[in-house]
């Protein structure tokens, strides 16, 4: 059991006003003490496991090599890219004399930026490429709606203040989306499926939608909100799928938010933020693992 000083008032109802902030710079968004989804999924492991991050951050991620995040910039935030995200030229080797004077000139010219080779470039022109080419995906990221939009509102159920940050909002023919933009090695259905529970996405889409419906309610008689996930591969050939949760996804979403926010409400008012059982568990193989021994 952990008995540590975690957030008392920090997120609870307090704060800048509820509402929808478009524009907001990322580090802006992080700064905003609330809930995110990405904390409430850290309780499927423990609640000692959301204070470490709660305490210390989350895992350090470097934009430079991870390609998950260049795409969403070069997606979502492409003026970033000739900016804070710069192609390197290929000046050769650094070691040799005559092309060192290059590096030095381009990297001073380019200070503050994070660099990225042509390969890589090239990557990401083909994952946007295949995105746009999509029947659905290229007119919903090309039509109406905007890019990496912030919301802010009070749970007042739990009473915790909430936060989220949305790829995309927009409009596939009548129906308001909220779309979420991903990229994965295997963009299967079957893939994507374990994904969605394995990093808490069905709980994410929840989370989002909760929050669109207090700040801006549908109204009665208007077509629903959908939450879709645009997939797009990052290997060859960079194919894009599009997948919309199921209404027993979006349930056992609701659940899960439900039970997690809970028992965030419960750490933060006890101070106890418990860990692993301290006695001995049984533990057996997972259910599709019995179900592939009963088919062979």
């Amino acid at each position: 059991m952990t008995n540590t000083p975690g957030p008392t008032a920090a997120q609870t109802i307090a704060g800048p006003a509820q509402g929808i902030y478009r524009g907001l710079p990322f580090a802006e968004y992080l700064s905003l003490d609330a809930v995110n989804s990405h904390l409430l999924n850290a309780f499927s492991r423990t609640p000692a496991h959301v204070l470490y991050e709660l305490q210390h951050g989350g895992p350090e991620r470097t934009p430079s090599l991870d390609l998950g995040w260049l795409f969403h910039w070069f997606v979502l935030e492409p003026e970033r890219f000739g900016r804070d995200i710069v192609v390197t030229p290929n000046f050769g080797d650094k070691r040799l004399k005559a092309n060192k004077q290059k590096w030095i000139e381009f990297e001073a010219a380019h200070a503050g930026a994070q660099f990225i080779d042509s390969r890589r470039n090239d990557e990401l022109i083909a994952m946007r490429d295949s995105l746009f080419a999509h029947p659905v995906a290229g007119p919903f990221f090309n039509g109406r709606g905007h890019n990496e939009v912030s919301i802010l509102w009070d749970d007042t159920e739990h009473g915790l203040r909430c936060k989220a940050r949305i790829d995309r909002v927009g409009f596939v023919n009548e129906w308001p989306i909220v779309g979420d933009l991903k990229s994965a090695r295997d963009a299967s259905r079957r893939a994507f499926e374990r994904a969605i529970y394995n990093f808490g996405y069905y709980i994410q889409a929840v989370h989002y939608l909760s929050g669109l419906e207090a700040v801006v309610p549908i109204p009665e008689g208007n077509p629903f909100r959908r939450f879709i996930f645009f997939v797009v591969e990052s290997e060859p050939p960079y194919l894009t799928a599009c997948y919309e949760l199921d209404d027993l996804a979006l349930n056992e979403g609701a659940i899960a938010r439900n039970r997690y926010m809970r028992t965030y409400r419960q750490c933060i008012e006890t101070g106890e933020w418990p860990g692993y059982p301290a006695g001995i568990d049984y533990v057996s193989l997972p259910p599709w693992a019995f179900k592939a021994y009963i088919d062979d």
